[in-house]
């Protein structure tokens, strides 16, 4: 993104990050339980049987109090947001509690800008500790764009292009995946590209000039950082 401290989101797009953060990280019911009520309104709540998996919630103040899942929740929360499509201001409530930052209401930066939320990543001052982590353990092949195919073809990069998995259409790259070991369909066991320097306690991409845009974005928030286990502060 272009600024990692301020980023703009129209109401469709603020939505789809509501579920795309819902379907990132399976364990949030805490944050169920406080958005609940924001989406469905006073009287409505989630309750989690102590010492059970057991999940209960309301959607009135006069409903019955029904037993589900937090998969149902996340999806009962969704349903209902894109069926009513609270305005800005409720909106920016409602994500500055999934994202974990501050979350105003506002139009696009665009003149006559579409209305939306502004979110204050708090990401330029982000410092990676080089711990390596998100390279050894996070989930990236299927993160490799398209327009990264071509960069590296743009550079004369064959090195790199020699592990990328790809889809042709038409004699066209349609889609790519990484990191696939040279004549194999196998995905190489961590990335080729990550390198422990001897004597010293941290890893280094030698790729870093040009890696994938999935490794130039992450941690997209502080929140995605802490969720996923980054070191860095």
């Amino acid at each position: 993104m272009p600024n990692r401290e301020r980023l703009f989101l129209t109401t469709d797009e603020a939505l789809d990050a509501v579920r795309g953060d819902f379907a990132q990280y399976n364990s949030q019911l805490n944050l169920i339980s406080v958005i609940w009520p924001m989406v469905f309104g006073d009287g409505a709540y989630v309750r989690q049987n102590a010492g059970r998996r057991s999940v209960w919630a309301k959607v009135s103040a006069d409903s019955k109090l029904t037993p589900s899942s937090e998969h149902d929740l996340k999806q009962r929360i969704l349903d209902r947001l894109v069926r009513l499509t609270p305005g800005p201001k409720q909106l920016a409530r409602i994500c500055s509690r999934v994202f974990g930052a501050h979350v105003t209401a506002g139009l696009g930066p665009e003149p006559g800008g579409s209305p939306g939320i502004w979110i204050d990543t708090k990401m330029n001052d982000f410092v990676c500790t080089q711990c390596g982590h998100c390279c050894l353990t996070l989930d990236y092949h299927d993160g490799c764009s398209v327009r990264d195919h071509q960069r590296w073809q743009d550079r004369g990069r064959a090195d790199i292009l020699d592990w990328v998995g790809v889809v042709r259409r038409h004699g066209e790259v349609t889609a790519c995946r990484i990191w696939v070991v040279p004549g194999t369909n196998a995905f190489a066991e961590t990335c080729p590209w990550l390198a422990r320097p001897i004597g010293l306690n941290r890893y280094v991409c030698t790729i870093h000039d040009v890696r994938p845009t999935i490794c130039r974005q992450y941690p997209g928030t502080r929140k995605h950082a802490r969720m996923t286990g980054c070191g860095g502060a």
